[in-house]
């Protein structure tokens, strides 16, 4: 990137950067508005790491510090004057840096200055707060103007005007050392070779964990430094054969023979401790990254290499092991065009060519070239054609590539792959107890990475799929696909997926994937609706979320049941309705409060309820409320109840008529008819005993020797003669014997 470039997308970046500093100054860091300053920050800064494994962003005398260029730029005064505050002079972004590390560093950085303070300042307080993929270097004072340092610009921040490249004082190399191997020491005359050359080891071990400054940095400080020094002072730490060799060699030649030493020496060590207990692949490329970090100090790849060959063999490890470090090496080396073609041809990925295309993908996404990173992906899912043994070996390892895919320009892609996965579901040539369980886990795994997109088009694909392998045998998937299905999205999924029913209720299919979504989500989907049922206050939207919840089964029953105890009328009545659209099987027991509910507005939905749902046992429960129900919710009872005929409530209608002697006249009489209309001799006794009772109005008596005298029960007859005999004076005696005649003669 030349100048111009760095200058113009360095400024983007810092712009960007001072955005979320002052974002997160404002609000807290899960705040929405810091999520997007963050991310858009994080982007600017991917740009940018496209063209250069790291940038050093800071600040240097009211300039602008990017990388080795100081330009002024009034526009990042505030970040300028914020860094200056905590201590800050600049933060290396290493290339690779997640979202959530650079989250971290952004926090760090606008950590308020008394704390800083008080933990002792810059130093101490990045001690107790280690950031990965980040470094951030206290402040130094820079000379004025744009300037080219020339330099690593850490190196020249942490040792200051003192290390020019003019400088001719000798002792200040070594310094620059002790900072990339992060060693607090000070040498009051020259190191001996002993000392320069533990510096060096520490510094690459800082390097290989990824700690220091730039590793290609790491070997030219220490040509610095042996030029500070005569070679014989450095030369007589090393074994007499390697004296020998170098002796003569200029100090960068020198420097870089070393670093490669070090670098196998660490790498062979390292590996020779792994396979004492069982050589890991995590092992191995720990291995490869450790070279190519020393790769990076020196470019001698050749050189590496033999001395790589000759350590692992002194060592005793298999030559195999070198061969994959050296395929890995050769990989790395590659153009991306040139991995692209070589991962095109691979006809079956061993865990080595996986990580190759994993890295592959990784890198050309975060470039943006996302059709090669998708044609390579698709390459690899061939082996969903494959023997069931090879697709069960395979998931596991698929999900993790696809987990690094899920971003919105690859969703048809995963959608595809989904897809795919979800037929696997319903294919027989899979053992269901090898194949299932761990196929419907990678489904979900894969729907809660692309759920963060919200992205439901996929979820409603999967669930679909696991839907449809449970119902074959509901039994025989059980454990498998139908577990899965509770666990399709996480579990706060369930507000968008209401707030997506809600804004597209004109679109059927969106709406019946929403709430199919929902469904299978079980209990977190009823309470979401109801809760925001309660605290709608726009009654189209009511009505919108009462449609929606008698959709949702058995989740929306749960839901209503835990709302009939609520002290608030409107809530109790709302889950009345529910229960009577989703027909509870236990709705008699569940509304037996609320039938006797103080607000008739509450009975009046139960009533309704009830009646909608016709399960046998509701008559009992009806007769039980009749006395508490206002009058025409009675009567509207009682009319049910006559429909019904059910023997089961003779006793609750004779409570119902005692009790209400001398009032209610109307529900009365449909009481009466009620029992009229049981063909059975309790029934035809209740009546007699209504007649028969003084109590009751005449209309009410009246209608009870009615139906006995139109009843076919054999003891209706007696009950009439028993009544005239007992109570010849009684007003409606003389009728009834006349009718008992008009009867006996025909």
């Amino acid at each position: 990137m030349d100048r111009t470039q760095l200058r113009a997308e360095g400024v983007a970046f810092g712009r960007s950067l001072q955005t979320g500093y002052k974002s997160l100054l404002m609000y807290s860091a899960d705040h929405p508005a810091v999520e997007r300053a963050t991310q858009s920050a994080y982007d600017s800064l991917g740009a940018l790491l496209q063209h250069m494994p790291q940038l050093i962003f800071g600040f240097m005398n009211g300039r602008l510090l990017l990388n080795d260029l100081l330009t002024s730029e009034p526009t990042l005064r505030l970040l300028d004057a914020e860094f200056a505050r905590r201590g800050i002079a600049a933060v290396t972004f290493m290339t690779g840096i997640s979202l959530a590390e650079f989250g971290q560093a952004l926090s760090i950085l606008a950590a308020k200055s008394r704390e800083i303070e008080e933990a002792g300042g810059i130093k101490s307080f990045l001690a107790a707060h280690p950031l990965a993929g980040v470094r951030i270097v206290p402040a130094k004072k820079a000379e004025d103007g744009d300037t080219i340092l020339g330099m690593d610009t850490e190196s020249y921040l942490m040792a200051g005007d003192d290390l020019s490249p003019q400088s001719s004082q000798s002792g200040k190399a070594i310094d620059v050392l002790l900072h990339c191997a992060q060693v607090e020491r000070a040498f009051s005359a020259p190191p001996s070779g002993t000392e320069i050359l533990e510096l060096a080891g520490k510094a690459a071990e800082t390097a290989f964990l990824d700690q220091a400054t730039d590793p290609k940095e790491i070997a030219k400080v220490l040509a610095r430094v042996l030029e500070e020094v005569t070679p014989e002072r450095f030369l007589a730490a090393l074994p007499a054969g390697k004296q020998s060799e170098l002796r003569g060699w200029p100090a960068d030649d020198v420097a870089d023979d070393v670093m490669e030493d070090i670098t196998v020496g660490w790498v062979t060590k390292r590996l020779a401790a792994a396979h004492q207990d069982a050589l890991t692949p995590a092992a191995e490329e720990e291995a490869l990254r450790v070279m190519m970090v020393g790769l990076n100090m020196t470019r001698m790849v050749d050189r590496l290499l033999q001395k790589l060959a000759r350590t692992l063999e002194e060592a005793n490890l298999p030559p195999t092991l070198y061969d994959r470090i050296r395929q890995g090496i050769v990989w790395n080396s590659l153009s991306q065009r040139e991995k692209h073609e070589r991962l095109l041809q691979t006809a079956r990925f061993d865990n080595h060519q996986f990580r190759y295309l994993f890295e592959y993908v990784k890198e050309s996404l975060r470039v943006r070239k996302i059709n090669e990173a998708i044609e390579a992906a698709t390459h690899y899912f061939g082996f969903l054609d494959a023997p069931s043994t090879i697709v069960q070996e395979e998931l596991p390892r698929a999900l993790e590539l696809l987990r690094v895919m899920v971003e919105p320009v690859t969703l048809p892609f995963i959608s595809t792959v989904v897809e795919h996965l979800g037929a696997e579901l319903l294919n027989d040539r899979h053992p269901i107890e090898e194949c299932h369980g761990l196929l419907a886990a990678v489904l979900i795994d894969l729907v809660q990475v692309a759920s963060n997109q919200e992205n439901f088009e996929i979820a409603h694909r999967v669930g679909t799929a696991l839907e449809r392998s449970r119902a074959r045998d509901p039994g025989r998937h059980a454990g498998c696909c139908g577990a899965a299905l509770p666990h399709l999205l996480p579990p706060d999924s369930a507000g968008r997926l209401i707030d997506l029913y809600m804004e597209k209720r004109g679109d059927s299919g969106l709406t019946k994937t929403a709430v199919e979504l929902l469904t299978w989500l079980g209990p977190v989907g009823g309470e979401e609706a109801f809760s925001r049922l309660i605290e709608e206050v726009v009654a189209p939207n009511r009505v919108l979320l009462l449609r929606l919840l008698t959709q949702l089964g058995s989740a929306g029953i749960e839901a209503a049941r835990k709302r009939l105890s609520d002290e608030r009328w409107y809530v109790v009545r709302n889950a009345c309705y529910v229960l009577g659209d989703l027909s509870d099987p236990d709705l008699p027991q569940a509304l037996r409060g609320a039938l006797q509910h103080k607000d008739v507005r509450v009975q009046q939905a139960a009533l309704a309820a009830i009646v909608k749902c016709q399960i046998p046992e509701s008559a009992t429960v009806l007769t039980e409320a009749l006395p508490t129900l206002e009058a025409g919710l009675a009567e509207k009872a009682i009319e049910e109840l006559s429909f019904r005929k059910d023997p089961a409530t003779i006793e609750g209608l004779v409570q119902f008529i005692r009790h209400s002697r001398g009032t209610k006249p109307g529900s009365l009489e449909k009481a009466v008819h009620a029992l009229a209309v049981i063909p059975t001799e309790r029934a035809a006794g209740a009546l007699g005993a209504v007649l028969s009772d003084p109590g009751h109005t005449s209309m009410v008596r009246r209608s009870a020797a009615d139906a006995l005298m139109r009843s076919s029960q054999p003891t209706a007859r007696r009950l009439l003669e028993e009544f005239v005999h007992a109570a010849p004076t009684d007003p409606l005696a003389a009728g009834i014997q006349r009718a008992l005649e008009r009867n006996a003669a025909r």
